[in-house]
This record gives C-alpha cells, structure tokens and sequence, in this order.
C-alpha cells in the first residue's frame, strides 16, 4: 500500500469537516441575518411567545428529518414522510377515542414504523429504486388516511391524550425538547458508534460494504423502520398539540424534510452528512416560512423558497459529487502509475515518465 493510500482516507475525512463547518457557519450567518431582517420589518417577531410557535412548527420537521436522514446517509430515501406523517396523527387520534391515550399514542407511533418497515422490506426484497416503492406507499397510505378518517377531521380527544403535545419542561414545549434529544441521539449515533461508520461506509459503497461483511438487509430495514418511527412521532406530537388530526395533515411535509436534509449536507447519494448541519437547515427553513408570514407577505413565498434551497442544494451536491469522483480517478491513476511500473509494463504514458517500455527494452 502507497502513501498516497494510506493518507487518503485522512485527507478525505478532513476535507469533509472543513464542508461541513463552512456550511454550518453559512448557515448560521443565514439564520442571524435573517432574523435581524425579519425583526426589523415586526419588532414581535423575536418575542418569547412568538419563538415558541416557531420552535414548535420546527420540532415537527426537525423530528422527521433526523430519522430522513440516517436513511439518506445509507444512500435511501422515504417519499412516503409526509403520508407517515399523517397516517400515525390519524391512527393515534382515533384511538384516543377509546382506549388509554398512552395505548393510542404507542400504537400511532407503531405504525409509521410497520409502514417504514414495509418500505424497506419491498426495496431490499425486490430491489427496486426507493424512490418509485416509497412514491407508490405516499399515494397508498395517504388514500389508507382519507378512508380512515372519512375525510373529515377527527376531534373529541381526551385531555390525556393533549398532554404529550402541550406540556413544558423548564418553560421548554415538550416536542422542542423531544426535538433536541433526538437529534442529540442521532448525533452520537453517527460520529462515534460502529453502526455510524457502518451507516456512512453503506451509503458510500454498498457492494463493498456487504463485501466487508456488512449485514446490509440489516441496515436498509432498521433505517427505513427508524425513519417511518419519526415521522411517526412526529405526527403523533402534532395531533396531541392540536388536539386532534386531519387527512390534510402532512401535505407537503416530504418536501421539507428532504429540502433540510440535503440543505444541511447530507450526500443525496449517501455517505456523507452530519446532523449539525441538517438542524440549523430545519431551523432556517422554519424561520423563513415564519417569517415571511410575520413580515406580511404572500405566505405561498415560502413554498418557493422551499422549492427553491432544494434545488439548489441538490445542484451544489451533484457538482461536489463529480468534482470527488473526478479527484478519485486522478488519485487512481496516480497511485496506478507509482506500483512498481505498472504503467510502463502495459505500455501506457505516465506524466513524467514519456518513454513507453517497448523504446525502454530496445535501448537497453
């Protein structure tokens, strides 16, 4: 093994902190001046009372992004969030009717995990791209909340079943502190246990890692059941906050979740992102589509702004992705050129080194 190999790994590690602490700053900048701006235009909008209501619209989001983006990391990706979303606040609310509200809260978390679980048995067992199984289950399962519902809104909830949604710890909404926690767990999760470099090195390159001996049947079902639990608990937070759950809940919610997961660095791709970077994107993106509102403008704004920052982190990815591959070929034919002349025994031209081996043999 060369130096050169050896010290890649290194370099590459490197580089990628030095990514993601120029987008965290970025994006801390963002978030500062956005503010100012917004507080600027209404003075209530950096108020207590105020800043709950954001934190909370973004606790919901930032739930089901932590567990989008463990599933994207490994190179997966859920369409059916938003429907998850919707199927768990429907189920849970329902419930509550008639069983303890602890039982319905259990069970509508539950079943964003089966329906997350299904995802990831279809994809692995008939190895078809996520993207069309999870696209099919978004349209299923949203049809599976109408029929539930009827299509109308449930009401009539217990108060124990509010309690989860509307509780404070410290002063802090319960679901921010949820939030937090998860987000804190996923962290570690990813930067210093096995199954983060097991997660990252899958993502990377599947067929090596199962090579290497990595259960990947194992991974694909365990991420896909984590991300419909999210989501799962997510909607759950959301129907105990409102007391109660709509068919319309979760409309659009895919779109923000996965805008801030790749918005925070997570390799579309996979085997890349942190969760740092994918927090401060949730909380930028609840800030603008807050504070469009609070600055009076057209609400609809923050739909472009949202379409807007995916696309356009997509297209950054995808530039990064070929500049890497491009280094990777160039590093290759580098070390290819340097293990013992390997180059000049199949007759190739290295930079350098002009002189083919058939002119190296006639002159000797």
């Amino acid at each position: 093994m060369t130096d050169a190999t050896k010290t890649r790994p290194r370099a590459r590690a490197h580089k990628e902190r030095s990514e993601a602490a120029i987008r965290n700053v970025t994006l801390l900048v963002l978030i500062v001046v956005f503010c100012a701006t917004v507080q600027i235009v209404n003075d209530n909008f950096l108020t207590l009372p105020s800043l709950r209501v954001v934190g909370l619209n973004i606790s919901f989001v930032g739930i089901a992004a932590i567990g989008a983006a463990l599933l994207m990391v490994a190179g997966q990706i859920d369409l059916s969030i938003g429907s998850i979303f919707a199927l768990s606040a429907v189920v849970s609310a329902l419930l509550a009717q008639s069983i303890p509200p602890v039982l319905a809260i259990a069970a509508g978390i539950a079943s964003g995990g089966l329906v997350g679980l299904i995802n990831g048995l279809i994809v692995w067992r008939i190895n078809v791209s996520p993207i069309i199984v999870t696209l099919g289950a978004l349209t299923f399962v949203r049809g599976l909340v109408l029929i539930l519902t009827g299509d109308r809104s449930v009401t009539g909830v217990g108060d124990g079943f509010t309690i989860l949604g509307r509780s404070t710890i410290f002063g802090l909404p319960l679901p921010i502190l949820i939030f937090v926690l998860v987000a804190l767990a996923a962290t570690f999760l990813l930067a210093q246990t096995r199954s983060g470099l097991h997660i990252r090195a899958f993502g990377d390159d599947r067929q090596a890692a199962e090579f290497a001996g990595l259960n990947g049947r194992r991974i694909t079902l365990g991420l896909f059941a984590t991300s419909g639990l999210m989501a799962g608990l997510a909607g759950v937070l959301a129907a105990s906050r409102l007391g109660g759950a709509s068919p319309n809940f979760g409309i659009g919610f895919e779109l923000e979740v996965i805008t801030a997961v790749v918005l925070g660095g997570v390799a579309i791709t996979g085997g890349e992102g942190r969760m740092t970077g994918v927090v401060l994107s949730v909380i930028l993106l609840g800030l603008v589509t807050s504070g469009i509102t609070a600055m009076g403008l057209d609400p609809n704004i923050g739909r472009l702004v949202v379409g807007g920052a995916l696309i356009a982190a997509v297209a950054v990815n995808q530039i990064g992705q070929e500049r890497h591959q491009s280094r990777q070929r160039r590093q290759a034919m580098e070390e290819f050129a340097a293990e013992g002349g390997a180059a000049e025994r199949m007759g190739l031209t290295v930079t350098g080194q002009s002189t083919p081996s058939g002119e190296a043999k006639g002159g000797t």
